[in-house]
């Protein structure tokens, strides 16, 4: 009987999506029509609040259940003393697929685990030979090196970092229709994240010579301060918006074949963002390390469910209460009828759409910038933000996120009781990782050039 069988699972992460750039949330342009079809169909919570504020704190939280400054940091592969939820699925009967395109969720660092098929996809390309010549990148800023290029059969335009998420998608499609139920897959969308442009479209000369400029002005931007004017920030704007719009494209697509395959009956869809993006708000352009503010933390989290798992829960209906990424795998578990491993963090979600709220406790969620010698750590509820910088232990931050959602007016000494009792969570939560944490830190993995490459185009190192 249907209501007895376990359900398929798919977790859709998208890089770098900001809340405010989805229609559900208040976007007045109608660019996600299918993320947005989605979420009328399913539960909307309106603050989800992410553990990291990039890829590498992120996801412990999100696949594992813990922060990112357990285990010995979050800068190395995963540590294999962290639970896996992943594994615990795949020990109960499920079959389970990842599929990822960014070099820090590759099996380099660990996240193929549990999982009985993973694929990286890398798009191969190697950057174009002028990019390594001297000089060569004043070449490529001018059109003219493009037009000469062409007529002799030269690409010269930059290389992909990523794969689309047509062929991502595309590949988890291939794997669920020969998937038997029950299976969980995990897709991971990067064509949000810089550099934006779809370069496999860049045709043109003006275009090829436009996006190389548009890659050396933002990593100076970025890394040495250089301005950045109105219409540039507007172009940029315009690059990230046609980025989102193709991920809802095939998110749509793919959404399509789930429903024309009749697997929407018995699949759960969550679809989630790791972290935001900055556009200037804090004098940066991405995600920088140590924005923990809500441009960055708060973050879209879209859960479908099939009829039978909603119970009466209305369609469309959002959850104000506050939740955390934390709480992705607990809930996943539940849905899935699977004992979780010990040692996760978060709590189930399913007391919030069950009638039973009281039963979800979480009070505040945690959001941390970690690296050895830099914490930076964020405590959220739905009315207040606190945030302690290890660089500047004796000037926190408060923010009253209903008069203030822009969190530009720090008023620590206005609410002395909130500043207290935050700065106890702090501490308590930095002395237990302190008293847990392995004598060694988890090293960074060796990387070949290629990879540095990758993580360079990304904007991850300088």
């Amino acid at each position: 009987e249907l209501t007895h069988r376990k359900p398929n699972i798919i977790l859709l992460t998208i890089d770098t999506l900001r809340a405010d750039r989805l229609g559900c949330y208040g976007f007045e342009r109608p660019i996600t029509p299918n993320i947005d079809r989605l979420a009328a169909a399913g539960i909307r919570f309106e603050n989800a609040i992410t553990g990291g504020s990039w890829t590498q704190a992120a996801f412990p939280v999100i696949l594992t259940s813990t922060y990112a400054s357990m285990y010995g940091g979050c800068l190395g592969p995963l540590s294999p003393a962290r639970p896996s939820p992943i594994e615990a699925l795949a020990n109960n009967g499920y079959r389970t697929g990842g599929f990822s395109t960014s070099p820090l969720l590759s099996k380099t660092y660990g996240y193929d685990r549990g999982f009985t098929h993973f694929e990286e996809l890398d798009p191969g390309e190697s950057e174009p030979f002028l990019k390594r010549m001297k000089g060569g990148q004043k070449l490529l800023r001018r059109p003219a090196t493009h037009a000469v290029a062409s007529r002799l059969g030269l690409t010269t335009r930059p290389s992909r970092t990523y794969a689309s998420a047509a062929e991502l998608l595309g590949r988890a499609r291939a794997w669920i229709e020969g998937a038997q139920s029950p299976f969980f897959a995990w897709a991971h969308l990067m064509d949000v994240h810089w550099p934006y442009h779809r370069e496999e479209l860049l045709r043109d000369a003006g275009e090829i010579a436009q996006a190389w400029r548009d890659l050396g002005h933002m990593h100076r931007a970025n890394w040495r301060g250089e301005r950045v004017d109105d219409d540039q920030r507007r172009h940029y704007l315009q690059l990230y918006e046609n980025a989102v719009v193709y991920t809802d494209a095939q998110i749509g697509s793919f959404l399509a074949y789930l429903e024309s395959s009749g697997r929407m009956d018995d699949t759960v869809v969550l679809i989630v963002s790791d972290h935001g993006e900055e556009f200037f708000e804090r004098r940066h352009w991405g995600h920088f390390e140590a924005n923990l503010y809500d441009e960055i933390v708060r973050v879209p989290f879209i859960l479908y469910l099939p009829d039978h798992l909603r119970a009466s829960f209305p369609a469309g209906r959002a959850i104000q209460r506050q939740v955390r990424l934390l709480d992705i795998m607990p809930t996943v578990m539940e849905l899935s009828e699977t004992t979780g491993p010990p040692g996760l963090e978060g709590e189930s979600l399913k007391p919030l759409w069950n009638g039973h709220q009281e039963a979800y406790t979480a009070e505040y969620a945690i959001s941390e910038k970690w690296r050895p010698e830099w914490q930076i750590v964020a405590v959220r509820t739905n009315e207040f933000k606190y945030i302690w910088d290890s660089k500047h232990p004796d000037r926190p931050e408060l923010y009253d996120l209903i008069g203030d959602p822009a969190e530009l007016i720090n008023l620590i000494d206005a609410h002395p009781r909130q500043a207290r009792r935050s700065e106890q969570i702090v501490k308590a939560h930095l002395e237990r990782f302190a008293a847990e944490s392995p004598q060694e830190l988890a090293a960074e993995p060796e990387l070949d050039e290629k990879l540095m490459r990758r993580l360079r185009s990304l904007g991850y190192v300088e």
